[in-house]
């Protein structure tokens, strides 16, 4: 368990009867914890509003508004929703009981209560609020290092964190910077770092807005796909990446920047690749090294499609036919189109 920090905490005492929170008062502040008092359900979310506590003890039985009525606004708060609520009250029956849990209360003590119990479970709910703050910040940290929608499908336990693949049809896209290396050569490491991190939040967000899997970043290059680990179908994949890159070259063009894309549909192998202690969710296949050349062939400035992307979004683009052209690694030629808007 995880111990509460006494000093940090703050606990909302909420009762009508003078003389309960004097015994509360004394008992908690000899605990070091620091207090704040209201004697009505309704006083109590005007208290807790602006003193954002850490724990509320609440009675029921009060004038105004009961205790029953506070905690069920205090939950529908999105501000104190997750502050934990311990009724503590006269009242015993078992109505009663259930319905304070059902309420979203974490604890249900009856008066007269024992002080040391009464300690023992506010020093419970405080440790495991603190732990889950603490396993929150984790998860919201960890988070970032995976696009949100795999995030979702891993919470939700749709995804096992195990290594393994499948097959699926998606859309893929690659973009890099035209005259990377050679604007990166004229900035110090400071100022680089602050001008191609603005410009990939940035493009993530572009990217997050039409619904795309941001694979990775490879220094300047961006590569994201539409059709895992969620999907609209593989006509409406095809044609919210070609959105998004359309959007991405306006963002980028807006910040002075000239970029090359590709993409290509069909399918690929998905799925967690590495060890059991280290993985990538990623996908791998021909359809990716195919979307990756075509940026490469690609022109500042425009979206360069596959035949089959072409024939998912024609009808709601302007597109002109580029014709074939060869790849590196691939031996027949590939028929491209340019995307116009």
């Amino acid at each position: 368990m995880i111990d509460p920090s006494p000093s940090d905490a703050r606990i909302l005492i909420v009762d009508d009867t003078l003389r309960n929170i004097q015994v509360l008062g004394t008992m908690l502040r000899h605990k070091g914890y620091k207090l704040n008092v209201a004697r009505n359900g309704k006083q109590a979310l005007d208290v807790a509003m602006r003193s954002k506590p850490d724990l509320i003890l609440l009675d029921i039985m009060m004038p105004e508004m009961d205790g029953f009525t506070c905690c069920k606004l205090l939950k529908e708060n999105p501000d104190l929703c997750d502050v934990p609520v311990i009724f503590l009250t006269a009242r015993v029956d078992t109505e009663d009981i259930v319905r304070g849990f059902e309420l979203g209360a974490v604890d249900y003590i009856i008066k007269p209560f024992n002080q040391k119990e009464l300690l023992v479970r506010v020093d419970t709910h405080l440790s495991l609020k603190i732990a889950r703050e603490r396993i929150a910040t984790i998860a919201n940290n960890v988070g970032k290092y995976v696009s949100p929608q795999v995030y979702r499908s891993i919470v939700r336990g749709e995804r096992d964190v195990t290594i393994g693949s499948y097959r699926r049809d998606l859309t893929v896209f690659f973009s890099d910077i035209r005259g990377f290396t050679e604007r990166a050569e004229r900035m110090d490491h400071h100022e680089l770092t602050a001008w191609l991190n603005r410009y990939l939040n940035v493009m993530a967000q572009v990217a997050l807005r039409h619904g795309g899997t941001l694979d990775k970043f490879i220094g300047d290059a961006v590569m994201v796909f539409f059709g895992d680990p969620e999907s609209a179908g593989v006509e409406e994949d095809a044609l919210a990446c070609v959105r998004m890159a359309l959007e991405m070259q306006a963002e980028a063009l807006a910040l002075g920047v000239d970029i090359r894309i590709g993409i290509c549909s069909g399918e690929c192998t998905v799925g967690n690749f590495g060890s059991s202690e280290r993985m990538d969710y990623t996908i791998i296949g021909r359809v990716v090294n195919t979307a990756a050349r075509l940026e490469h062939c690609g022109e500042a400035g425009r979206v360069l499609i596959s035949a089959l992307t072409y024939e998912r979004v024609k009808a709601e683009f302007a597109i002109t036919e580029r014709n074939e052209i060869d790849v590196k690694g691939i031996k027949r030629r590939l028929m491209t189109y340019w995307v116009d808007g």
